[in-house]
């Protein structure tokens, strides 16, 4: 549901890139006196050291990583308010709970089963792109084999997650299959990103937004679509769409970093396997805690509640996706380049921008939700309304978290990061069996804002703390913030204006 959705972004925090001071590293730690900190020691944490971080101008640069990533995340809310009807409208509010029920599981094992593995691809690739296919290997057979362990405990507790729906349980099981080519793709996302192939990455999103638009629409007018249906096409489509990252198997080193490796000696397979490991299983718990988070509405909703009201919270949040995943796009963004050029300065001021560009949105969605929402997605979700609005609420308040944590990650300190998911599942979790018996969706809503809140100011304190700067300086917007985001704003006019064709006289 709502803190990581790895529903899965913002669409002008590139603006900050040009108005933030040069790269500022922080003083190192002292471990003594700040616990805090986890400094890397060479040969102990298994992770890259700080001096395999190149301090060159980066190839692709922020802003157009940041285009890349915002304008194709775009399409996945846009598409997903165009697809939603579709599957409303096919299936009816108690179908569309029972997809999103038989699809909850998949979710869950591949955060489960991928053990943190892109996110430590991301990390160890940008640093060392000349040790790709030697990476890759060794973290898909790990996934593959917990993928399939996991597939046999959603088996074993197929009855408790579908209350006895024995129709429910062969899709339950179809779509956690599924999830493990899933799994591997994820795995080619996380090494992209590390490799910095953004146009790659670009790809995927908007081949798997518009595949799955397509296929949707496709069905539900040859009147096929139901339950197994939506969930094979929506579980086998980011599969086929995975194929745009063939290249990263024949991505080629870059010369620096070849002649690096011949100077000093190519790391054995194993050191490349425990580097990797060692990172994963630090974000593991983080990646499981942000999954489950996302998960939590599917798993809990019925059982707590019934399967409308979860009808109605997939309806609101698929409308508050409009803004989390273009916050989360950024966040990914921030992770991928920061991992490879460290720029602390611009990563808090991004914060900064992506909360004032937030709220403003989520002010200007809420607003008009009451106008649309009945027409879109037929009369019988318009009480999805208010919670439509807290989760937009939720969104804001998570933004603060998210870059935080991207930071942690970059830093390396994902431990750190993990724990800042954990405190966001355990305040989500509580706060669901507190609120949603009594109060459905509305309750839902409600316990994300809690669980978001409480996620921002673990993740920013510590980060600041590590950074050595002051917490505000992620969440307080400034004027040089307002003033870069206006001139980005205006560049962008410029350049949406320049590709028009012009009238003749």
């Amino acid at each position: 549901m709502t803190p990581q959705h790895s529903r899965g972004r913002h669409v002008a925090e590139d603006a900050v890139v040009d108005a933030v001071p040069a790269p500022l590293a922080a003083p190192p730690a002292d471990p003594a006196t700040d616990p805090v900190t986890e400094p890397h020691v060479p040969g102990e944490t298994g992770v890259p050291t700080e001096n395999a971080v190149p301090t060159e101008k980066p190839a692709v640069s922020m802003r157009r990583a940041m285009a890349f990533t915002t304008t194709t995340s775009m399409l996945v809310p846009v598409i997903g308010v165009v697809t939603a009807p579709v599957l409303a409208r096919a299936l009816g509010v108690e179908g569309r709970g029972e997809v999103a029920t038989a699809m909850a599981p998949a979710a869950l094992v591949a955060a489960v089963a991928t053990l943190g593995l892109p996110e430590a691809l991301t990390y160890h690739l940008a640093r060392r792109p000349d040790q790709t296919r030697r990476a890759l290997v060794p973290a898909a057979l790990v996934s593959l084999l917990l993928g399939a362990l996991c597939w046999g405990l959603s088996w074993a507790f197929a009855s408790l997650l579908t209350k006895d729906d024995v129709q429910l349980i062969p899709i339950m099981l179809i779509g956690t299959a599924l999830a493990l080519p899933q799994m591997l793709v994820g795995l080619l996302r996380g090494a992209a990103v590390g490799l910095q192939m953004w146009g790659a990455v670009a790809a995927d999103r908007a081949l798997s937004s518009l595949l799955r638009l397509v296929v949707l629409l496709a069905l539900a007018l040859a009147g096929v679509l139901d339950v197994r249906v939506a969930v094979i096409a929506m579980s086998v489509i980011p599969v086929v769409t995975g194929v745009v990252y063939w290249k990263v198997l024949l991505r080629r080193p870059p010369a620096e970093a070849a002649a690096g490796a011949s100077a000093g000696g190519p790391p054995s397979s194993a050191s490349i396997t425990r580097d990797v490991l060692s990172f994963g299983s630090s974000t593991w718990l983080g990646a499981v805690a942000s999954m489950a988070t996302g998960r939590v509405a599917q798993l809990m909703t019925t059982p707590l509640s019934d399967a409308t009201q979860l009808g109605l919270l997939v309806v609101a949040i698929t409308i508050s996706d409009v803004l989390f995943i273009l916050i989360t796009a950024v966040r990914d963004t921030l992770f991928g380049v920061n991992a490879r050029f460290d720029d602390r300065e611009q990563l808090m001021a991004i914060s900064r921008s992506a909360l004032l560009v937030g709220a403003v949105g989520a002010l200007v969605l809420g607003a008009t939700v009451p106008l649309w929402i009945g027409p879109v997605f037929g009369a019988q979700f318009a009480p999805a309304t208010e919670p439509t609005w807290w989760l937009l609420i939720a969104a804001v308040t998570n933004i603060p978290g998210l870059m935080a944590g991207a930071g942690l990650g970059a830093w390396g300190r994902p431990g750190l990061r993990s724990a800042s998911f954990v405190v966001a599942l355990v305040v989500l979790v509580g706060a669901f069996l507190l609120l949603v018996p009594t109060m459905g969706a509305v309750g839902a809503g409600l316990a994300a804002i809690a669980s978001g809140t409480a996620m921002s100011v673990f993740a920013v304190v510590l980060a600041a703390r590590v950074n050595r700067s002051s917490p505000w300086a992620f969440v307080v917007p400034r004027g040089s913030d307002v003033v870069a985001l206006g001139h980005e704003g205006a560049r962008l006019v410029r350049a949406v204006r320049a590709r028009l064709p012009r009238r003749r006289s």
